[in-house]
C-alpha cells in the first residue's frame, strides 16, 4: 500500500509551479529590447533653436502686414532647415512636414499675388512646426485644444439649426485652424493619428461645400473628431485598466499566483488523503 493519492496532488502542484516559473521565464525572455532612440546633440539643439528663432521673426514680420520682410526671412529658415540633422528630433513624416510647409511658404511668398490671410497661415504652419521642434514637451499648438474643441461645438451647433451658411463658416474655420496644426501634429505625433484626423476634416470640408443637406452625414463623424482631438493633445487616457506586473521583480507575481494554486491543490490532496485513510491498493501486473 503507498499513499498514492498525496504524492500525486504534491507531484501535481511541483509541475504547476515549475510551469508558471517557466511561463514567468520565457515571458521575461521573448519580451522585446526596446530600441533606444538616439538623443540630439548640443549642436542639433542650437540650429534648431536658431531656426526657431528666425521663424519667429518671419512671423512677426508677416503679421505686421510686412511681407517683403517676411519674405527674406522665409529663404533664411528654409536655408537653415537644411543645415540641421534630425535623428531625435522627429520622424521622417515630421521632416517631411516641416519642408514641405517651408517650400509652400516660399511658392506663396514669391507669387504675384498673396492674400494677408494666406500669408499669416503660411507663416503661422511654419511658426508652430518650428517650436514643436524646438520645445517638444510643451509646444504652442496645445493651445488649440480649446479653439478645436469650441470649432467642432460651432459646426454642430449650426447642424442642428441646419442654416447652410453659418455651417459653411463654421466648417471653414475648423478647417483652417486644423490646417495650420497639422505639421506640428506630424513632428509632435503618431503619424498614423494625425492623418485619420486630417482625413476626417478633409471630409467635413467637402461634405460641407456640397448643398444638399450635408448635415447628418458631419454630425455622424464629430465624435470621432472630438476623440481623435482628445488623443492628439493627450487630454484622455484610453488604456485599458488592466493589472500592472512589475517586470523587474517577475518573480514576485511567480510566488504569489504559486501559492494560490498550492493552497487549493495541498487541500485537495489532504482530502484525498482522508479518503480510506489515504491507502490505495497498488496492484502487481499478475494480479490484474
Amino acid at each position: 500500500m503507498l499513499y498514492r493519492g498525496t504524492w500525486r496532488s504534491l507531484g501535481l502542484v511541483l509541475v504547476v509551479v515549475l510551469g508558471i516559473q517557466l511561463v514567468a521565464g520565457c515571458s521575461k525572455g521573448d519580451k522585446p529590447i526596446e530600441s533606444v532612440e538616439p538623443k540630439p546633440s548640443t549642436e542639433q539643439l542650437q540650429r534648431v533653436e536658431l531656426l526657431n528663432e528666425t521663424a519667429d521673426d518671419m512671423y512677426k514680420k508677416v503679421m505686421q502686414g510686412d511681407l517683403d520682410g517676411g519674405r527674406a526671412l522665409l529663404q533664411q529658415v528654409s536655408d537653415q532647415v537644411t543645415t540641421i540633422r534630425y535623428e531625435g528630433l522627429t520622424t521622417l513624416e515630421g521632416l517631411n512636414a516641416l519642408t514641405e510647409s517651408v517650400t509652400q511658404g516660399k511658392k506663396l511668398f514669391n507669387s504675384v499675388r498673396v492674400s494677408p490671410e494666406e500669408g499669416q497661415i503660411a507663416a503661422a504652419q511654419i511658426r508652430l512646426a518650428t517650436d514643436a521642434l524646438s520645445h517638444p514637451e510643451q509646444p504652442m499648438w496645445l493651445q488649440y485644444y480649446k479653439l478645436l474643441q469650441e470649432d467642432v461645438n460651432r459646426v454642430e451647433q449650426a447642424g442642428k439649426e441646419q442654416k447652410l451658411p453659418q455651417f459653411q463658416k463654421a466648417v471653414s474655420v475648423l478647417d483652417r485652424h486644423v490646417t495650420i496644426i497639422i505639421p506640428s501634429l506630424l513632428i509632435s505625433r503618431d503619424p498614423v493619428d494625425v492623418d485619420k484626423f486630417r482625413s476626417l476634416i478633409t471630409f467635413i470640408a467637402g461634405q460641407a461645400r456640397t448643398e444638399q443637406q450635408p448635415y447628418q452625414p458631419i454630425d455622424n463623424v464629430l465624435p470621432q473628431v472630438r476623440q481623435l482631438i482628445d488623443k492628439l493633445f493627450l487630454k484622455k487616457d484610453t488604456t485599458a485598466f488592466l493589472p500592472v506586473v512589475d517586470d523587474n521583480d517577475p518573480i514576485l507575481w511567480t510566488v504569489a499566483i504559486g501559492s494560490v494554486i498550492i493552497a487549493a491543490l495541498g487541500f485537495a490532496g489532504w482530502r484525498l488523503s482522508k479518503k480510506d485513510n489515504g491507502l490505495v491498493p497498488v496492484r502487481k501486473n499478475d494480479e490484474a
